[in-house]
């Protein structure tokens, strides 16, 4: 079609690319800024590998462009190279070392890859630059997604957050939409249904979707009408064709722009409307900031608070956000019973629970005779303190190993040379590649203890790896990420048993199932036991509560004075 035509063309420049040494200084400077622009809109088109062949021209044409360098760098994070990523942001503050910008992705990139060296000064004068730019009333180079991982303290990562729906509420302005219509704040009519807006740009092959796929069409149609609103392309994946066929209303507004979705939000009467994406890839906020809705929340995407008065309600639960935690949250809290992170593994992964067909540890490389502890948490939310733990668990557990994921595979290096400098022999690190999710979900159980990341828990991993049935330590500490897996162990009706509250504590309990056969096979076996009958796993009796939790919105919003936090029993 056109986009492929538009693609070929596109090659086609950057393969006739000329020599550089041909041209003299005045064309080269203006053929880079062609190949600079081209390589931008690229980059926006996902097309990663032509954008680096772009950039690799810009810096060939201009090699003392610190700019030239930190565009590159940003193309190779974006086709996952974060090795190659790391050696352009270097060369780029080299030639400009006041460079925000490039410096918050060189440390996102060594973040990825745990590359540790220098870790707290790095951090240190990044949360330096933050603050600066906070003062300054600057959008900090910092974005919230990352911050959200970052051992940031929970008032600057709200103070990101707030800066960044700043932003957004700024963008949406300057659209002129007049206010748009809501529904009347009357209660709903006998027969008439509550209009429930969820607006995504993560309806396909996405971890939100393996979670939620089977929520849109749960929905109780006597009480509930529900609109999806795409901000993606489909994919064909298995997840977006359900999610299509199953939702009441589903409308591909992938093409649209802000104000037109705005728009259709508004005239098709939303009452409350559901922002799955908060700050993720694909969010357009700015259509929350237009406000197509009276009732307007965040929910499941992005695990952190916005700090957007245009998001005044964040579904969660009261493990993850306790009242003495309140204060890390811009919004208003929507808690749910049990826990507020969904799944909908009992109806799509129902194979896990025929043991005779799940697969065996040698075929991952894993030995029979070992424990085995896991971790298969994208490795940016690894932190030197958490593998220093691993590090003694395994010296305190001699017939053990640890199995990891490769995700990225460039940080494989790092992890085992901080292995060997921790006394550890690196061939107990066994890392696997990134499965297939059906593969992924299978495995994850074969593993006997899943040992989470404080700093960022194992959110949807978490799901996996309890509906495998394998146990988990972990830790949970202030912020939103850092505590959804004690909400998950507590809803699989074993979080005394999972959940500690401390480094020592996550140690020791670590050492205990590992040297303690009969209570690891007794925990696993308890955990197996549940898992058709746990709230974790309960996704009709999920749906109903989250229906609770939306009617009770628009109850208090007819009350006309403002969201207020609220608890569903």
């Amino acid at each position: 079609g056109a986009s492929s035509g538009l693609m070929s063309g596109l090659a086609a420049v950057v393969a006739s690319r000329p020599p550089a040494l041909l041209l003299s200084p005045a064309v080269a400077q203006r053929v880079s800024v062609a190949y600079n622009n081209l390589g931008g809109i690229l980059k926006m088109m996902g097309q990663a590998v032509a954008a680096i062949a772009c950039y690799e021209q810009v810096v060939l044409l201009q090699p003392d462009s610190a700019e030239g360098h930190t565009n590159l760098a940003s193309a190779y994070k974006d086709a996952a190279r974060h090795d190659v990523a790391i050696q352009s942001y270097r060369r780029a503050l080299t030639l400009r070392q006041d460079f925000p910008e490039a410096f918050a992705n060189y440390v996102h990139s060594l973040q990825c890859v745990c590359d540790w060296a220098d870790r707290p000064a790095l951090f240190a004068r990044l949360e330096q630059e933050v603050r600066r730019d906070l003062a300054a009333c600057r959008l900090p180079s910092v974005q919230p997604f990352h911050a959200m991982a970052y051992p940031f303290s929970a008032e600057l990562a709200l103070a990101i957050s707030m800066r960044y729906a700043e932003h957004c509420s700024l963008a949406a302005s300057r659209l002129c939409l007049p206010a748009l219509p809501h529904p009347p704040a009357v209660p709903l009519a006998p027969g008439q249904r509550l209009r429930v807006g969820y607006v995504s740009s993560d309806f396909g092959n996405h971890p939100l979707s393996h979670l939620m796929g089977g929520v849109f069409g749960l929905h109780d149609r006597s009480k509930v009408e529900v609109f999806c609103y795409a901000l993606s392309p489909s994919d064909g994946s298995e997840w977006r064709l359900r999610i299509e066929a199953e939702a009441e209303h589903f409308l591909d507004v992938s093409a649209w722009a802000v104000a037109d979705i705005a728009r259709k939000i508004s005239a098709d009467g939303i009452h409350v409307a559901v922002n799955l994406n908060g700050y993720t890839k694909g969010a357009r906020n700015e259509i929350f900031a237009l406000w197509p809705a009276p009732v307007q929340t965040s929910y499941m995407g992005f695990p952190a608070t916005t700090g957007a008065p245009f998001l005044p309600y964040l579904i969660t639960d009261k493990v993850v956000a306790p009242p003495q935690l309140h204060r890390c949250y811009s919004e208003k809290l929507a808690l749910m019973p049990n826990c507020y992170f969904v799944n909908d593994y009992k109806r799509c992964h129902r194979d896990v629970l025929n043991k005779a067909a799940l697969p065996r540890r040698t075929e991952f490389g894993l030995p029979e005779d070992k424990v085995i502890f896991s971790c298969s948490n994208q490795l940016y939310k690894y932190d030197p303190d958490t593998f220093h733990t691993w590090c003694n668990i395994l010296k305190r557990v001699p017939d053990s190993v640890l199995w990891l994921l490769r995700f990225p595979p460039y940080g494989e290096s790092n992890i085992r040379l901080q292995a060997a400098q921790a006394g550890v022999d690196p061939g107990r690190i066994i890392f696997t590649d990134v499965a297939h999710k059906d593969l992924h979900i299978r495995r994850s159980g074969l593993a006997d203890v899943f040992l989470d990341t404080p700093l960022c828990n194992a959110h949807t991993t978490g799901c996996d790896v309890l509906w495998g049935g394998c146990p988990m330590v972990t830790l949970p500490m202030e912020r939103m990420a850092s505590r959804v897996a004690a909400s998950l162990a507590y809803a699989s009706g074993l979080g005394p048993e999972m959940v500690v509250s401390s480094q020592a504590e996550y140690e020791e309990r670590a050492v205990l199932l590992g040297t303690n056969r009969p209570l690891r096979e007794s925990l696993r076996a308890r955990l197996e036991s549940t898992r058709l009958t746990c709230p974790l796993f309960d996704t009709e009796g999920w749906v109903r509560n989250l229906e609770r939790v939306l009617l009770r919105m628009w109850d208090i919003h007819l009350e006309g004075k403002g969201p207020r936090s609220f608890e569903v029993q």
